[in-house]
């Protein structure tokens, strides 16, 4: 029977074990050479001046762990139950942001209806709109500063709220814009550098890589809610004229993917 291979870093911490036994070891002389050597080469050394003896036997080691251990955390996939955990996070915050914004802008107890949905009032910024145009803009945002504000608390870095992507014209790969530079852009007037961007609500991704995409969510709020949701299309003139969302976000993200609407009453889909 062949001796199973040891995991590498279990060869790894026997050697250090047996490097640190100090002078109790069997061969005390070679480690307090291997102490005078690496205490004399960090006196050189400023940037550890503050690791003498024992410190810096190996000072490499706790550089080479700590970027094994950074390296292993942005690799971390989202596991199923993880992800379970996130679209039951989702639907909570979409029935929550339906529930709290019918009650705000209809009144208590209200709920949408055809009439209602088809209802013209004035939006934030004075424009004639449909009650479901604003009803909709304004669940949205309170959908997104829950799923912000709970999942933030415990996976920060490994998902985005209205992460932009767009194709680069050059290179035919997909970029992720930094917000900073989009802001930028907005308020420099450059709106045609986003032409053909998109913006999902929610996307889950490898920690601090928002290119490494691994689920993608929109919230919808059909009005009336009885509807079914789905999803939308994109209006002539645009880079993505005549396709829905969906299709716009696989062709950008991945066509692997399969992205899925969240709503109060149906839930993911």
């Amino acid at each position: 029977m062949k001796t199973p291979l040891r995991p590498w870093w279990l060869l790894l911490c026997g050697f250090v074990l047996t490097a640190c036994a100090g002078p109790q070891g069997r061969a005390p002389g070679r480690y307090a050479q291997m102490v005078d050597s690496a205490t004399s080469g960090c006196l050189r050394n400023p940037a550890c001046a503050t690791q003498v003896g024992e410190d810096a036997v190996l000072p490499w080691l706790s550089r080479a762990a700590a970027r094994a251990g950074q390296a292993a955390a942005m690799l971390r996939v989202w596991e199923a139950a993880e992800v379970a955990h996130v679209e039951r996070v989702l639907v909570e915050c979409a029935k929550q942001a339906n529930s709290d914004v019918n009650e705000r802008l209809l009144g208590p107890g209200r709920r949408t209806t055809p009439e209602v949905c088809t209802e013209k009032v004035l939006d934030a910024s004075g424009r004639e709109v449909t009650r479901a145009m604003q009803l909709g803009e304004t669940k949205h945002a309170a959908a997104l500063e829950c799923v912000q504000r709970v999942l933030g608390a415990t996976d920060a870095g490994r998902f985005s709220v209205e992460p932009r992507y767009l194709k680069d014209a050059t290179t035919g790969r997909t970029r992720w814009l930094e917000p900073e530079e989009v802001a930028r852009w907005l308020q420099d007037g450059q709106f045609y550098l986003l032409a053909g961007s998109i913006v999902p609500d929610v996307v889950l991704h490898a920690l601090g890589n928002p290119l490494k995409v691994q689920r993608v969510y929109d919230f919808k709020f059909p009005c009336p809610v009885t509807n079914p949701p789905s999803w939308s299309f994109y209006p002539p003139g645009h880079p993505f004229a005549n396709s829905t969302q969906e299709t716009a976000y696989r062709e950008l993200l991945g066509r692997e993917l399969t992205p899925r609407t969240v709503s109060p009453n149906v839930g993911v889909m």
